[in-house]
């Protein structure tokens, strides 16, 4: 009696093999923003991914405001200063691991509530490039040392460190880049991922996600005055056009980190590290925006030049699909991807 018999495909299920990561992703090659519409995306998934967030949040900011409490209390306040104030190196490393603490909420979420495992939220090559990352914080940081140091000649503040000011230094160097990740594992992963999935054409998925994003990260800053959102918001587009390039996170981060660690140690060695923070009562010009408009532009532009020159991955690769979840969903595979279900025998 004649028989078909399939032979073990990567992505499912085999008795003595490890769970498959793949088998809720697109079946063909999707940009970074679309990575969650797979063969088994739902409506109702980003919304779970959104309550499961939330939740996560919650639980991050207990532990990690309850642990520096403890600190506060257990250390003397001249080593660290105290959290009661925002500028000691105390308060500082708080908010810093709260945001680093974004990674694995977002990682979290997409995993919960999408199946799919949260290096997925990196890059559409299922992990963090650290190649790619070093090259493209290498290719901005001249950029922004060139606009920091234009702006203190331009703009010049009255000179003066701050208390515990080389702590200070030192945190801006070490939790700093993680802070900046953080952020962009947020608002230009977790949230342009799961709104990016409700879309079928991609452009409109990109102009949608990449407005929000860079209005809610703006708004998350805490000032309201046009110039400011106008400026911070130059960041979140350039890093979400530099997402959808490249096919990660990477490029965004790098811009973000260079800023924050750039702003960070010209303030904390020079002066004005009180106003490097933005807060309600921030105010900016137009001037501001422009400038800021340009640096972005200018970084993005050297990192889509490098990008061509190493040939990044723009798109997920068809090899990571499991064709079990593309044949159930009735997604067809390209021809030299489909090869798996050709019978071995009778």
């Amino acid at each position: 009696m004649s028989s078909l018999h399939l032979p073990p495909v990567p992505g499912r299920v085999v008795p003595g093999r490890s769970r498959p990561d793949r088998t809720l992703l697109p079946a063909q090659p999707v940009a970074y923003h679309q990575l969650l519409r797979g063969p088994r995306w739902r409506w109702w998934r980003p919304l779970v991914s959104l309550a499961v967030l939330v939740g996560l949040l919650i639980v991050l900011c207990i532990v990690v405001l309850g642990a520096f409490e403890g600190l506060d209390a257990l250390l003397p306040d001249r080593w660290l200063g105290v959290v009661d104030d925002d500028l000691s190196p105390l308060s500082t490393l708080e908010l810093d691991l709260l945001l680093a603490g974004l990674i694995p909420v977002a990682g979290g979420a997409v995993a919960i509530a999408h199946k799919v495992r949260p290096r997925w939220v990196s890059s559409v090559l299922g992990g963090l490039r650290w190649r790619w990352l070093g090259r493209c914080a290498l290719v901005v940081a001249p950029v922004w040392v060139v606009y920091l140091g234009l702006g203190s000649l331009v703009d010049p503040v009255e000179p003066g460190r701050p208390d515990h000011w080389v702590l200070l230094l030192v945190l801006a160097f070490v939790t700093t880049p993680f802070q900046a990740a953080g952020e962009e594992f947020l608002f230009r992963g977790w949230l342009v991922q799961n709104l990016g999935a409700y879309f079928a054409r991609p452009v409109a998925g990109l102009v949608v996600t990449t407005v929000v994003s860079a209005a809610l990260f703006g708004l998350a800053h805490g000032s309201l005055d046009p110039w400011v959102l106008l400026s911070i918001g130059t960041l979140a587009v350039a890093a979400c056009l530099a997402n959808w390039r490249t096919g990660g996170l990477e490029a965004g981060i790098a811009m973000h980190a260079v800023n924050n660690v750039g702003v960070g140690v010209v303030t904390i060695t020079y002066g004005g590290y009180a106003d490097s923070f933005v807060s309600e009562t921030t105010t900016g010009s137009p001037l501001d925006f422009l400038v800021g408009l340009a640096v972005h532009a200018l970084a993005v532009a050297l990192i889509l030049w490098q990008g061509r020159r190493v040939r990044i991955d723009r798109t997920t690769r068809p090899q990571h699909v499991d064709p079990w979840a593309a044949l159930e969903s009735r997604i067809p595979l390209d021809p030299p991807d489909a090869t798996w279900y050709a019978p071995l025998g009778r």
